[in-house]
């Protein structure tokens, strides 16, 4: 959650539409891990030129303007500005490296990436939830039923969470995945709306987290998006900003 907060042509951008490709058919039974793990969007590289982030909690309400670059296969740099559009921090994450950089204070933090799951209770190997992928390990699949109504649900042990998704078969995406019980703490939910196409890959228009236990709502808007996009990923440190490690 923290993370959230402080963080069809080709190489077409465009805006997120409304409309649904007809491309998400439903998908059979025998390959139904192939099919989701088809319509996930970190599969390539992508670029979220605009997302609008609303955080409700008991402190009030604020609102930022959010960017991600992703560049496979766990390379992450997101920017984050007020709604006035100033630039207050942008975020590089990768397999084992945080780099914060925080413009405002002109502070740089830097962890390694162990700092997630020590502080926060999460691995970096569940970011694509934010943008409505479904992450798969093998004892997800060992799990799988057959879609009824349209709907399936897939209970998987991620990195010692237990997370439970609902998949729409027609779409091939998550509707929705809860924490059950793990490292995370439980009650945190996250739901997915709005699904639009950008080529053959569906991704929500809406994301919405919420967590019980610290009473905290999070909306998501994605406004812009380049699928696929072609450039690598740099972190320009600020110059002569003081660096500091989060232990």
């Amino acid at each position: 959650m923290i993370l959230v907060i402080f963080f069809a042509g080709c190489s077409v951008t465009r805006n997120v539409s409304k409309n649904m490709s007809d491309s998400s058919k439903k998908f059979l039974s025998e390959n139904v891990v192939e099919s989701i793990k088809d319509q996930n969007i970190t599969k390539i590289n992508f670029f979220i030129q605009k997302a609008e982030i609303e955080v409700v909690n008991q402190n009030g309400k604020d609102k930022f303007i959010g960017s991600v670059k992703f560049e496979k296969p766990d390379k992450y740099l997101i920017s984050l500005k007020s709604r006035s559009g100033i630039e207050g921090a942008r975020i590089y994450l990768s397999n084992d490296t945080i780099l914060v950089n925080d413009r405002l204070n002109k502070k740089i933090y830097f962890v390694t990436s162990l700092y997630l799951k020590k502080k926060y209770g999460f691995s970096q190997s569940i970011l694509p939830l934010i943008f409505g992928d479904v992450v798969f390990e093998k004892n997800c699949e060992d799990s799988l039923e057959k879609c009824s109504e349209d709907r399936l649900n897939i209970e998987c042990l991620i990195k010692g969470a237990i997370l439970d998704y609902k998949i729409d078969c027609k779409k091939r995406k998550a509707i929705s995945v809860s924490q059950k019980s793990g490292l995370i703490q439980p009650g945190i939910e996250i739901k997915y709306e709005g699904f639009s196409s950008i080529g053959n890959i569906l991704i929500p228009k809406i994301v919405e987290f919420e967590d019980s236990l610290y009473d905290t709502k999070i909306k998501i808007r994605i406004l812009k998006v380049e699928l696929p996009w072609n450039g690598t990923i740099k972190f320009i440190p600020g110059k002569g900003y003081e660096l500091i490690e989060l232990v």
